[in-house]
């Protein structure tokens, strides 16, 4: 299907998300691919979408369609329906009226209502409460709900914090270095009622409730990243002195996938969640049905979210119960089909890449992440300390547009600002040009605020040989396997992957050929071998460049092999090629 300029500027214009053209970064559906999606994909929004104030630029990371459109006639058009933000003026209470009793039906204690500043009124015929968002003294959304028995939500304003007024103690005992979190601003209310007048606890609510789109195997889809901006907005409450988080989430699939995503970005380890028992949904429902004490109860004795550690499979029900029901996990696609069949990439694991210099290596990287971001919209942080940002994101722009930086058939300046913002969504660059180099502790603490923030789901660290020790060392056998069991922690507490790039110790050569170096072959120590998950060498020959696995811990994740990948100079691209049997001795190395 062949849709023009002004075709795609009509469609655009017809989405709910781009129809105002207010200036920014939009996703919606793509004009050229969504008739043939299958039903199932029929409301996925793969067309990235940038206004600014005299072009669109667009690009579907489905079938790849992207072009510029250039509004420099239309204008006025965008100016005039850029929206205004007007004042949002504090609401009047009703505490004596139809909302105020609904409250009272649902278990709410009306001076708990009153003290978390909600406004109770009447809009259109109907009872309603307005949840009021504060920042400072500044109110920034009010978020509406009908108090009559049906369930609508709208806002006026908006905002990215969380819901809940920080009251003082008041001389009662404190529930001492623990915060509530819940799905929703009902359920801060029912546990606020039940702790009054007997513990004060500090308990708040997201503002948007679970995701709207998540997989089977609950996790939240990555484009969905953007709702989590609360967690780094607040982020002074979940200071080091909190030891407790407990997660109040609902108990469906989607409060799962809330609780699961809020303890990757908050540290696991401090995470606990609420057990409701059969047939109760949330905390609400449970303050009716068994009372304020028993509420209580079952906030305070919380469940700690299980760790790679000392665990019973009563952690794991879950888990236990997907994995039955649904059959192995399956790791996402590298972006090329043939790799996918030695090995395919998942959070929570390590993988080592490894091969001689100029071999490759860091392009072959490279087009893993920018693939991974372009299907899936995972975000990765690098550390790469043999690039600066500048000249690396000149790279991954290349991936992108598929057309060099510099030179003959260079992008245009358009493509390269789309370039731009697509890399500013999606990367995320550790800094250390102009620096000391820093440890294993150091990259790994940046990553967990990159996680907190962003919601990273890769980190890469390239090359492995440019860090130190966390007590200034040279690094040996022993501590740089101590160092892979930090990272592989890292991996499995904040659900990232992480992928090391290392040399190998020298060249191996037989009867005068370069041999296919291993994670055995790596320089200082065997556990970049037994630590990997995943383990492959890139090795270039006169003709291609040679992608070999040589460890896949999971048999559902790949198996050992070889294929051969072409490389496309000027943009730094690698191309499908024919798969080829691998005919090395790994037994012999």
């Amino acid at each position: 299907m062949e849709v023009n300029n002004k075709e795609h500027l009509s469609f655009i214009m017809a989405q709910n998300r781009t129809s105002t053209l207010s200036y920014g970064q939009f996703k919606t559906k793509c004009p050229v691919c969504h008739s043939s999606r299958k039903n199932k994909n029929k409301n996925d929004t793969p067309l990235s979408v940038n206004i600014t104030n005299d072009k669109i630029i667009y690009n579907c990371f489905n079938c790849d369609e992207s072009g510029i459109i250039n509004m420099e006639d239309k204008k006025p058009m965008i100016e005039n329906k850029r929206k205004e933000t007007k004042p949002i003026a504090t609401q009047p209470n009703i505490y004596d009226g139809e909302s105020a009793k609904w409250l009272i039906e649902r278990g709410i204690d009306l001076e708990v209502a009153k003290s978390s500043l909600l406004a109770l009124n009447i809009k259109n015929n109907k009872p309603v409460i307005g949840f009021q968002y504060n920042h400072g003294d500044k109110l920034e959304g009010i978020k509406w709900r009908t108090a009559n028995g049906t369930k609508s939500f709208w806002w006026e304003g908006s905002s990215q914090r969380l819901w809940g007024e920080k009251e003082k103690a008041n001389g009662l005992p404190l529930v001492e270095d623990t915060i509530v979190l819940t799905e929703g601003e009902m359920d801060t209310l029912a546990i606020k009622t039940a702790f009054k007048d007997v513990f004060h606890i500090d308990c708040y609510s997201v503002p948007n409730g679970a995701p709207n789109k998540f997989k089977e195997d609950k996790k939240i889809d990555p484009k969905e990243d953007g709702r989590f901006k609360y967690v780094w907005n607040e982020k002074h409450l979940f200071h080091d002195g909190i030891k407790r988080i407990i997660l109040a989430t609902d108990s469906d699939h989607a409060g799962d996938v809330l609780a699961d995503e809020l303890s990757r970005r908050l540290d696991k380890a401090r995470c606990y969640r609420v057990k409701y028992g059969e047939n109760i949904k949330d905390s609400n429902d449970y303050l009716l049905e068994y009372g304020a004490e028993k509420l209580r109860e079952i906030v305070l004795n919380a469940e700690p979210l299980p760790l790679h550690g000392l665990n019973t499979i009563d952690n794991y029900n879950s888990e236990f119960d997907t994995l039955y029901k649904e059959g192995k996990p399956k790791g996402i696609s590298t972006g090329y089909e043939s790799v996918d069949k030695l090995f395919t990439l998942k959070t929570g694991q390590l993988m080592t890449i490894t091969g001689y210099p100029s071999d490759g290596k860091s392009a072959f990287l490279n087009s893993l992440c920018v693939n991974i971001a372009k299907n899936y919209g995972w975000k990765t942080c690098f550390t790469s300390f043999e690039k600066d940002p500048v000249m690396h994101s000149a790279e991954l722009s290349q991936l992108l547009i598929n057309k060099p930086f510099f030179g003959k058939g260079r992008m245009t300046e358009d493509e390269k600002d789309y370039a731009q913002d697509w890399i500013k969504e999606h990367f995320l660059f550790q800094d250390y040009m102009s620096s000391a180099m820093p440890s294993i502790g150091e990259v790994l603490e940046k990553a967990k605020q990159a996680v907190l923030r962003h919601g990273i789901r890769c980190l890469v660290i390239d090359p492995f040989n440019f860090l130190r020790t966390n007590d200034g060392k040279p690094f040996d056998h022993q501590s740089i396997s101590d160092m892979l069991t930090e990272v592989q922690l890292f991996c499995k507490q904040f659900d990232v992957l992480t992928i090391f790039i290392s040399h190998p110790s020298k060249p191996l050569e037989y009867n005068g050929k370069r041999r296919v170096p291993d994670g055995v072959s790596i320089s200082g120590s065997m556990a970049w071998f037994a630590k990997s998950d995943i383990g492959v060498t890139v090795y270039r020959t006169e003709d291609a460049v040679e992608i070999h696995c040589w460890k896949v811990r999971w048999s559902w994740q790949g198996n050992q092999g070889m294929v051969e990948l072409g490389f496309d100079q000027p943009t730094g691209r690698y191309l499908e090629a024919q798969e080829i049997e691998d005919d090395y001795e790994w037994a012999d190395f």
